[in-house]
Order: C-alpha cells, then sequence, then structure tokens
C-alpha cells in the first residue's frame, strides 16, 4: 500500500518536469523567432563594418589604372599636355614626381587631356590614378620618365676652321668635331652624320669651287639646338 503511494507520487512527479520541459522547449522557439532573425542581421552588420561590405570591396576592384598616351623622352618646353583613357565620369589625378599635381574629368567617351602640366627642370616621372566619387583609388599607372632641358647643346668644329682656303685636288672635305652627348644628332649641310659613342664625328662633304658655306647643326633630344658656320674657299 506504502509502495503503491510512493510510485504514484513519483510519476506525478515526472509528469511535472515533462510539462515544465515542453513549455521550457516552446518559450525558447517563441523567442527565437521572434528575435533571433534580428539578433543575426545585427551581428552579420557588425561584421560587414568590421570587414568592409562586399559591395565596397567589389567597387574598389572594379577600378583600373588609367592609361596614358605615349609621352617624349625629352622637351624644352616647361610644360607638357598629358591625355589618356579612362572610365567615363571618373576624376583623373596626375603625379610629376609622385606629387599630386593637376586633376580633370573622364568624359563620355573614355578620354581626357590636361593641356597643360607643369614641369620641372630636369627629370620628370609621370604618372596618374582614378579616383570615383565615394573615394576609392585605382592603382598607379605606367610611370612616364620626360626629362625638361632648356640648355643647347655644345658643337665644337676642328675642321675646317672659319675663313679656311682649301687647295687640293679633289673637292671633298672632311667636317670633324664633336658634341657633348652621344644621343644628339649632327646635320652637316642637311646630311646626317654619324657619331661615335663620345660624340665625335667626321662626315665627308663635297664642296663647289670657289667660296661656300658648310652650316653644321647639333640637336638633343630635348629639340634644342645649336648651330655653327664655316666659310672656305676651295680651288685646286
Amino acid at each position: 500500500m506504502q509502495y503503491s503511494r510512493l510510485k504514484r507520487y513519483e510519476d506525478k512527479r515526472q509528469e511535472k518536469k515533462l510539462v515544465i520541459s515542453i513549455v521550457g522547449i516552446i518559450a525558447i522557439f517563441i523567442f527565437l523567432g521572434i528575435f533571433g532573425i534580428r539578433i543575426l542581421i545585427g551581428f552579420s552588420l557588425l561584421v560587414d563594418k568590421l570587414r568592409g561590405t562586399p559591395q565596397q570591396q567589389t567597387s574598389q576592384q572594379l577600378i583600373l589604372p588609367p592609361e596614358l598616351n605615349p609621352l617624349p623622352i625629352a622637351t624644352n618646353s616647361a610644360t607638357i599636355a598629358v591625355s589618356g583613357k579612362g572610365q567615363a565620369g571618373m576624376t583623373v589625378i596626375v603625379y610629376i614626381n609622385d606629387t599630386d599635381t593637376e586633376k580633370t574629368t573622364v568624359d563620355k567617351d573614355g578620354a581626357f587631356v590636361i593641356p597643360s602640366v607643369k614641369l620641372i627642370e630636369g627629370t620628370n616621372t609621370i604618372s596618374a590614378k582614378q579616383t570615383s566619387d565615394n573615394k576609392n583609388v585605382s592603382v598607379l599607372s605606367e610611370v612616364f620618365t620626360v626629362i625638361s632641358k632648356k640648355s643647347k647643346p655644345t658643337l665644337d668644329i676642328t675642321y675646317p676652321s672659319d675663313n679656311q682656303q682649301i687647295r687640293q685636288e679633289q673637292n671633298t672635305i672632311t667636317v670633324t668635331g664633336k658634341t657633348n652627348d652621344e644621343s644628339n644628332t649632327v646635320n652637316v649641310n642637311e646630311r646626317l652624320a654619324i657619331l661615335r659613342n663620345d660624340g665625335s664625328f667626321a662626315y665627308d662633304l663635297n664642296v663647289p669651287e670657289g667660296d661656300s658655306v658648310i652650316k653644321i647643326i647639333a640637336t638633343d633630344t630635348a629639340g634644342n639646338q645649336i648651330t655653327v658656320e664655316r666659310k672656305i674657299n676651295y680651288g685646286k
């Protein structure tokens, strides 16, 4: 009899625990249904904020550097025109020796031009970047090196001397001289002379009988020129 009472008491106790467990599980599901999605969304936004959103990362990857048109290796001007291609509507930033110098907007056809970019005397490295409205910036474009030089090349003529009288059977004389840089060009009476590695040259020139003028012009890579004239008198 006593055992039977104990068993009934234990069964009721187990039923009570089961009911409490079921109610607890239902409450948990209700809580997750109401607040769980909000918690997940908030956590996702926090992670995106810390890492940067995928949309921003994709935007950065799509910005390509501008394509600059070829530039001369040297110029005797204090300015130079910089042009090229880019993404329409974006801003192109031009750098001279790594310094932000000029800006312009790429037109609807994907082209841009800055007609007058200031150079320094000597060596200039020229490059560019593209930037969007949300401040994403591309990597650096191809880098060009341009020398700005205003000084004239040197030109020394060793033969013939000015006002020299030449007496010989053949009417061919050898004009000799030297310029300060082997990259210069030398023309003798509008004919190209070949320079040696040290900048010296020797050009065979046919001259008429009597008085004549020999014009020698040296031009450097920047376009600067120097002219030397030699008056001679040829006869047999």
